[in-house]
């Protein structure tokens, strides 16, 4: 697994390497963009299955984001703890509202996943100054 400090903030993750124009343009075919979420959640799966084995405190998740998926990343963090509060936000700034059971990500989109994984899905709202932003954002993995 990935050393806690190469970030400098403590946990690692990466994106996947698309020209952001190509990735979020409106000409590509949903089939593309189910293609670029699974492509994305099957190292995030097996990540979790090396961690498994090696017995390790990491947590290992997938973000997808919508409609830019350009935003979309796999993400290592060094334990649980750091998802005590990370799920709440309600600033001005920043609002996360929980999409519940109306909405499925993987349903909508066709994706299956190993049964252990679990989903998280929020709309995002980002305001301020220079910078407004809507979309959703969806947590696939080790979330508990």
């Amino acid at each position: 697994m990935p050393n806690s400090n190469d970030s400098g903030l403590g946990y690692w993750h990466l994106h996947l390497p698309f020209s952001q124009e190509y990735i979020d343009s409106k000409n590509i075919l949903n089939k593309f963009r189910r293609d670029f979420m699974r492509k994305l959640i099957e190292p995030g799966e097996h990540l979790i299955n090396i961690k498994k084995q090696e017995q390790s405190d990491y947590c290992i998740y997938v973000i997808i984001s919508l409609p830019h998926l350009f935003d979309s990343q796999i993400v290592v963090i060094p334990d649980k703890s750091w998802f005590d509060g990370f799920f709440k936000r309600n600033s001005t700034e920043q609002k996360w509202i929980p999409l519940g059971s109306e909405r499925n990500l993987i349903k909508e989109w066709n994706i299956v996943l190993s049964s252990d994984l679990k989903v998280r899905g929020f709309k995002e709202i980002i305001s301020d100054d220079c910078f407004n932003h809507e979309g959703e954002i969806w947590f696939i993995g080790e979330l508990d």
